[in-house]
């Protein structure tokens, strides 16, 4: 009886407190979601030019069924070379036809075919090397122009370029050092801030003869501080150990941790103006963490997702940075793809500071 009066008395606590019974009834609900509309690991709108004469009737068939068949998306890259597209991240794959037309080389017996891939993400590398072979040797087939198994007649020369060896360490290491830097300096910041709090010691600070700037600012500097500490680490280590390489610019890659750390601790802040205590400061962390670790394209790619899902997955800065770090670790990015998101980094950053002063002006 005694237990049944205590079991109550715990009920009705968690009753009346609204954020624990979201977090208990439906967060659970909608991580499934997510996990069921984000992890789709099969690649889908892959971006895919052609470099070939416009007579060259096979390669043109070849791309048009790509196409057709949903996985692949159109794109024209211009005047670029087929390798500086897919190093500046317009394109995913491209088909390169010899420079007699593919079309003859087929008719006399010696097709030769090179396909250009983008290894950064393995699994969608792996994807588009075995749909395009397939389609390939489908058309062949439907042309008639030979009489033996197609496979038999054509050179595919497939280069699968800035992870030669399609690691998986090389696609996930990048994505794992993104996720240490998130989770070092978030909790930091907004643990220390929420602490100030639940100490009863953010009034102190507060009518000490200091601007609130300058609260935040020593709030935020030395924990990023902490942050590139931890990132020269797992970096130097990443590279001692596993051969991961670094393929791009120092300066690009220290610029991009920079804002994304502001970007990172200005959120810190804003959460914990919502957090009275500590606990409620992780709960909200870990919501946060999972939510932009699932839609950040480090484990299934954005393109996979749902329209309405690939809004939230773009807004998120760690998606961003994702895709800046694969870039310069693996590829050397090109300066245009880098400030795109690094612009997005910096919008989210400077739209949390915002309200993040805001915020810790009407709550304290």
């Amino acid at each position: 009886m005694k237990l049944l009066v205590f079991w109550k008395k715990e009920i009705i606590q968690m009753i009346r407190n609204p954020r624990m019974v979201a977090v208990i009834f439906f967060m659970p609900i909608l991580q499934m979601l997510l996990v069921s509309f984000a992890m789709n690991n099969e690649p889908q709108n892959i971006r895919l030019a052609v470099d070939c004469t416009a007579n060259d009737y096979l390669v043109q068939k070849i791309y048009d069924k790509a196409i057709a068949s949903g996985w692949f998306s159109k794109i024209d890259a211009g005047d670029e070379s087929p390798f500086a597209a897919i190093q500046k991240g317009h394109v995913d794959a491209a088909i390169i036809a010899p420079p007699g037309g593919f079309t003859k080389s087929v008719g006399a017996g010696d097709a030769k075919l090179q396909l250009l891939i983008d290894a950064t993400n393995i699994i969608k590398a792996q994807a588009i090397e075995a749909y395009l072979n397939a389609i390939v040797t489908s058309v062949i087939k439907e042309s008639r122009l030979v009489s033996s198994e197609p496979t038999s007649v054509i050179n595919f020369k497939n280069r699968v370029l800035f992870n030669p060896e399609m690691s998986s360490r090389f696609f996930m290491l990048p994505f794992i050092i993104v996720i240490m830097c998130t989770m070092t300096i978030l909790s930091t910041v907004c643990i220390s801030m929420t602490r100030e709090k639940e100490c009863g010691t953010m009034e102190m600070l507060i009518s000490a003869p200091i601007k609130k700037v300058h609260i935040i600012l020593g709030k935020t500097i030395p924990y990023i501080g902490v942050g590139a500490i931890n990132l020269v680490t797992i970096v130097t280590v990443s590279m001692l150990v596993f051969d991961m390489p670094f393929r791009g610019s120092i300066w690009q890659f220290v610029l991009a941790f920079l804002v994304f750390a502001a970007s990172t601790s200005a959120f810190g802040i804003l959460l914990s103006t919502f957090c009275a205590v500590q606990l409620q400061a992780m709960l909200g962390m870990m919501i946060f963490l999972f939510l932009s670790i699932m839609l950040s394209g480090g484990i299934a790619p954005i393109d996979n997702m749902p329209p309405f899902l690939r809004i939230f997955a773009y807004a998120m800065p760690l998606s961003h940075y994702t895709f800046l770090a694969r870039n310069i670790l693996l590829k050397g990015s090109d300066w245009g793809y880098f400030l795109a998101h690094l612009l997005a980094i910096f919008a989210f950053g400077l739209l949390s500071a915002t309200f993040a002063m805001r915020r810790l002006k009407t709550t304290l």
